[in-house]
């Protein structure tokens, strides 16, 4: 077989690599897209059942700080009484240290409730954002998961029509040419060029003078020296490879 009979035959197959490339492309984003929504959906869950967890934690708290206040009131009215009572200035000072005691304790109690409170207020409006954003993206990946799931369908119908026609466009080749070109592809995208006027239409460096001369005669297929694609001459009316 000719290089001239090989190269429509090794531009059929880098045509349907490229479509192979653009669908196998196409897929990714759409199944990307598609689990990046359910990851974040489920990151909304994680982040709701925490700061649920963290609400519970802190109102259980702050209802016992609140308990303790109350107590230390009852023990503060006691205290009280026994000023009342005081029969010396020795009782009366101990009693006032200790109401004063009982007084900072109370403060103290109470604004670690307040603090509580401000950081309750602050959770329950990140669990309602959290569960509007959740509700929304449900909705919206219900939504995309019907049309996504359908594409998805169509798209690998038609990744499996094109390696199929890979597959026939393979045979049609030399077998030494089919590894040669594979190793190439393995490294850039599109894996031949062609050239009529001794610039590689791959990359758009120019051959040696010599190789070009050599690749006019078409008697075999060289490599560019730059982008190492196979490159091949073909008459300017006849088109050719692009990268």
């Amino acid at each position: 077989m000719s290089i001239r009979q090989q190269i429509p035959l090794l531009e059929a197959l880098a045509d349907i690599d490229e479509r192979i490339r653009v669908v196998e492309e196409d897929l990714a984003l759409r199944r990307g897209g598609l689990q990046a929504l359910r990851g974040e959906v489920a990151g909304l869950e994680t982040k709701i059942a925490a700061s649920s967890e963290s609400i519970s934690s802190m109102e259980k708290t702050r209802n016992e700080l609140q308990l303790e206040v109350r107590q230390m009131g009852s023990q503060i009215e006691k205290s009280r009484e026994k000023l009342g009572r005081s029969r010396n200035e020795r009782e009366s000072l101990a009693a006032t240290r200790e109401l004063e005691e009982l007084r900072k304790l109370v403060r103290d109690r109470e604004d670690e409730v307040q603090k509580l409170e401000n950081l309750l207020e602050r959770a329950r409006t990140s669990i309602t954002e959290s569960k509007t954003r959740h509700d929304a993206l449900t909705k919206e990946l219900e939504g995309d998961a019907e049309g996504v799931t359908q594409a998805l369908s169509e798209r690998e119908t038609q990744r499996v029509q094109l390696l199929a026609e890979r597959e026939t466009a393979v045979k049609a080749l030399p077998p030494i040419l089919y590894r040669r070109y594979e190793t190439i592809r393995s490294r850039r995208p599109r894996a031949i060029a062609s050239t009529h006027n001794g610039t590689c239409n791959g990359c758009f460096i120019s051959v040696p003078p010599m190789m070009f001369q050599k690749m006019m005669r078409q008697e075999e297929f060289e490599q560019c020296p730059n982008c190492k694609r196979i490159l091949y001459y073909v008459p300017k009316d006849s088109g050719g490879s692009n990268a």
